[in-house]
């Protein structure tokens, strides 16, 4: 099966309600899993029967080598399953059919608000942008001085034991450096956010001269 969508996003997890969504994507979930059901249910009823099966073949032998007649009392067990499971597969079937519709009516409701969406999902980039900054600032602020007070015992155990002439604390740059490169993430996150609105930018703006030489010519 052909699926448009094989993960799909929670924008709850970025702060932001979009009920449309939510609705359509609930609808396609419920669908997936009643599909997932369906196929381990067939798959459990075929191995039954494969299982029973196999059982009234066991029981046909032992009775040809007792020379008895063919014993149909499980007959009518194997054939409720059979039906169960015919009925099983065509469940499936219309399952299978109706998750590609649910899909498109995801898509289609992704479209139609396609424009206040996007610039919610902007904001929300935004403001996570500056929190994270925020955070970089704060935890740096919290490691330096430990850190420098740390290195300066280790630096003081060490002369100690063995003073020596002149005593120095070597420049540390590794917390800097640590944060430095996690707020590498942000700023290329930010500006992957501004190219993507300065391209839109521009399709509309060609966008609109298009319609406008295309009313003029009609003129």
């Amino acid at each position: 099966m052909n699926r448009a969508f094989y993960s799909l996003p929670d924008p709850r997890e970025a702060g932001l309600k979009w009920k449309p969504y939510e609705q359509a994507r609930q609808n396609v979930e419920r669908i997936e899993t009643r599909l997932r059901e369906t196929q381990k249910e067939r798959a459990r009823l075929e191995g039954e029967i494969r299982d029973l099966g196999d059982a009234e073949v066991r029981e046909l032998s032992q009775a040809i080598l007792r020379g008895e007649d063919d014993p149909t009392a499980r007959h009518d067990e194997h054939e409720k399953l059979v039906e169960r499971l015919r009925d099983l597969k065509r469940e499936e079937a219309a399952i299978a059919q109706a998750l590609p519709r649910a899909e498109e009516e995801l898509r289609q409701t992704i479209f139609e608000h396609q424009g206040r969406w996007k610039e919610e999902a902007d904001a929300a980039l935004e403001k996570a942008i500056q929190e994270e900054r925020k955070a970089y600032e704060k935890a740096l602020k919290l490691i330096q001085e430990p850190r420098r007070r740390r290195i300066y015992a280790e630096n003081l155990a060490a002369w100690v034991r063995y003073p020596q002439p002149a005593f120095g604390v070597p420049s540390d740059v590794a917390a800097l450096s640590a944060i430095q490169n996690l707020q590498s993430g942000a700023y290329v996150a930010e500006e992957k956010l501004e190219e993507r609105r300065a391209g839109e930018r521009l399709e509309a703006q060609e966008a609109a001269r298009l319609a406008n030489e295309a009313g003029e010519g009609a003129a």
